[in-house]
């Protein structure tokens, strides 16, 4: 029981610092050490965790402040002060042990919000549950201007917000902004674009429109983007020559994306996924030279070929630097984009196609590939048959890559020159 509650408790408090890890948010506040702070008091708390849940068979009253506990911790609001994370996980673990009610911990995530002095400290805030949420979106908004030194928000769904206060560009510190689970915030005010700080912007399912304003942002480094427009505007993320990660994710209606995307100069991540209106993709993301993963998935009416040029005696392959490139379930694609691929020959490691199943054969740049290490092809019936080890019409394309991960074969041998 020691492990397990603990692991619950870790995957709490320590999964939204997971997803700045996951999304390479870690270096921009130096949170590594914290983490690392956060999962030792985590193991040493467990002892204790576990005489409770030992005792709690005899004693309802205990019992009772685990489920809290439980409940508290995965639905409360994180603080970060000016030393880290650990000052409020202290508080928040000296109750461990002792028999609290609910009340006693949802003061203490109230705390900042009692005592002015305590503005100036707070570094992160999320709003999450409909008990905690409704009382800080009050004092939030009362006590905004206070807040000088805030670098994160983020507001999950339950936060009870449904609209950003206006006054939020007075944050001129704020560099974490999410609502990617909140889907009542539609909008953005005019206000926010000022925050010329802001490294990373996280949008919900509920949002409409991402405006071209978008282009002030000028520090932006990561983008996830859901929004249900049906073409991204011209002049808005294509002038964000600083951003080095974009996702576009669940945009149920979007049809095309912005045709300037050669101004994503330091672009190095591009997933594309969850697209289901998705007609084509702009010819100008070949010209993102410094890209090196780019994933698209599950988007039924893309075909990949719209990239190609059809006078192919005017394309030049570009340098890119893509190493990792993977297709995803692409009915509506029935070949590979050659002219795309030609650009990484000296780059791409690996290449995964899965649940593309009207592809009907490798193209012959395969074979120019000469860095490519991991080769691997499934739900792609055509593709794969021809692809077989030894008898497959594509096999000499491919038979240099040292992996290949085909399927219906067998064999399970890796492949080299």
């Amino acid at each position: 029981m020691e492990e397990a509650f603990a692991a619950e408790i870790a995957k709490s408090l320590l999964g939204k610092l997971g997803s700045f890890a996951a999304q390479e948010f870690c270096l921009a506040w130096g949170l590594e050490a914290d983490i690392a702070r956060l999962e030792k008091k985590l193991k040493a708390i467990a002892a204790v965790l576990s005489d409770a849940e030992q005792k709690q068979s005899k004693n309802d009253k205990i019992r009772i402040w685990l489920n809290d506990l439980r409940e508290a911790t995965d639905c409360s609001h994180v603080l970060h002060e000016e030393t880290g994370m650990n000052r409020s996980f202290d508080s928040f673990s000296g109750l461990i042990g002792r028999d609290e009610d609910k009340e006693r911990i949802i003061s203490l995530l109230e705390a900042p919000f009692k005592s002015p002095n305590n503005f100036h400290q707070v570094r992160s805030i999320v709003f999450a549950d409909s008990i905690v949420g409704p009382i800080c979106k009050k004092d939030f908004e009362k006590c905004l201007l206070e807040f000088k030194h805030l670098r994160s928000l983020e507001l999950m769904d339950g936060s009870e917000f449904e609209a950003f206060p206006e006054r939020i560009g007075a944050l001129k510190h704020l560099r974490y902004l999410n609502f990617e689970r909140n889907p009542k915030i539609k909008r953005l005010p005019k206000s926010i674009f000022k925050l010329q700080n802001l490294q990373a912007l996280l949008t919900g399912e509920g949002f409409e429109e991402l405006p071209k304003d978008v282009r002030y942002m000028i520090s932006l480094r990561f983008l996830f983007l859901a929004t249900q427009q049906k073409r991204l505007p011209e002049d808005g993320i294509g002038c964000l020559k600083f951003l080095q990660t974009l996702f576009i994710v669940g945009c149920e209606n979007l049809e095309n994306l912005c045709e300037d995307m050669q101004g994503l100069k330091s672009l190095l991540k591009l997933a594309i996924g969850g697209c289901d209106n998705l007609i084509s993709l702009p010819k100008s993301i070949k010209c993102l030279t410094t890209l090196e993963e780019f994933c698209i998935g599950n988007c039924a009416k893309l075909n990949l070929m719209t990239i190609e040029e059809k006078n192919e005696e005017k394309i030049r392959p570009l340098s890119l630097s893509l190493r990792i490139v993977i297709f995803n379930n692409l009915p509506s694609t029935i070949a590979l984009p050659e002219q795309f691929l030609q650009g990484p020959a000296e780059s791409l490691q690996t290449f995964i196609i899965r649940d593309c199943p009207n592809i009907r054969e490798m193209p012959e740049c395969i074979g120019n590939l000469k860095k490519l290490q991991n080769l691997e092809i499934s739900d792609c019936p055509r593709l794969s048959k021809r692809c077989q080890r030894e008898t497959g019409e594509d096999w000499p394309k491919i038979k240099h890559i040292p992996k290949i991960e085909v399927d219906n074969d067998d064999s399970g041998e890796e492949t080299s020159d």
